[in-house]
């Protein structure tokens, strides 16, 4: 597990910086595209970063033959990495967005404690980025370097699921809700990050226990939220009814053609009782579904 130490964030700052983590991967391409709408709408910045870790090697100081293998090491990945920055270039070309400002980043080390640093040390307001390899939600939070990322960056992260399929529009987004006050502030820095794109929000609960106490919590929370300038952004508020948290969600985004699906996210034991309602270990949870993770840590203070 990776802990890093967090500074208040800055609810006024504008997302004028985005980071795109990126193995240079297909998924990774997918996910680049929907980086490139997110900067356009938000006029930000956006830079990529590739992080490789050469490998270890127990000891002193390395032999004349491993100091020629580590330079070795080192131009290989510069060559993949200079390899790819065309490709990149071509997608930015073909989506349209040339006359965005795209740099690229190359860096040793360990990828978790690398995308974090620079991203909190360059203060990035958000991190894009592919989940390669993880078909679900339960496995972009629990173990992957997407997962860690979610849980410890200081900033919202958008992970997009390698099966996502971009339609050229973000005007629905899923908020899932408990009634928390931080997710209050939550939706808050939700309305700040979607203004320009004039999309519905829906705010949504699952009723497990089948009781009119949730409807009435929903009203109580809806009330709360009255309290913002949702400014373009039209809300919707529904406490769906059902047996299981994932089944209810995924019907809804499937037949209100959800783009986004926003959380405010905790540490790994709220995923661990998120999933514990699973019947079937082997359900995968919309595994083309976008996840907008707002971290709780970044709404104290």
């Amino acid at each position: 597990m990776i802990f890093v130490k967090h500074s208040p964030y800055n609810f006024n700052r504008t997302m004028k910086k985005i980071l795109f983590p990126t193995d240079l991967s297909k998924a990774a391409e997918q996910a680049f595209i929907y980086a490139l709408h997110l900067a356009d709408k938000l006029d930000a910045t956006l830079d990529t970063l590739h992080v490789y870790r050469k490998p270890e090697v127990r000891g002193g100081g390395l032999p004349h033959t491993l100091t020629e293998f580590y330079e070795s090491y080192d131009l290989d990945e510069f060559k993949n990495f200079k390899d790819a920055i065309p490709v990149l270039r071509k997608i930015q070309d073909e989506q349209g967005f040339s006359h965005l400002n795209v740099q690229h980043q190359l860096e040793p080390g360990r990828t978790v404690e690398t995308i974090l640093g620079i991203a909190k040390k360059e203060d990035y307001g958000m991190i894009v980025m592919g989940t390669t390899g993880a078909r679900g939600l339960k496995e972009i939070f629990m173990g992957s370097v997407a997962g860690e990322i979610l849980e410890n960056a200081h900033c919202p992260v958008l992970a997009i699921p390698e099966e996502a399929e971009f339609d050229g529009e973000i005007d629905d987004i899923a908020f899932t809700v408990s009634f928390q006050d931080e997710e209050v502030k939550g939706y808050q820095k939700l309305l700040e990050i979607i203004a320009p794109f004039k999309a519905n929000i829906h705010c949504l609960n699952v009723d497990l226990a089948h009781t009119e106490d949730i409807t009435h919590r929903m009203e109580q929370f809806k009330e709360k939220l009255n309290a913002y300038d949702s400014g373009n952004a039209k809300a919707t508020f529904e406490v769906l009814d059902g047996t299981d948290v994932r089944e209810a969600l995924t019907d809804y985004m499937d037949t209100h053609n959800v783009d986004v699906l926003t959380m405010v996210t905790h540490k790994r034991n709220f995923f661990e009782e998120l999933f514990r309602y699973s019947r079937a270990k082997e359900m995968s949870y919309h595994s083309d579904m976008p996840i907008l993770s707002i971290p709780a840590h970044i709404l104290e203070a």
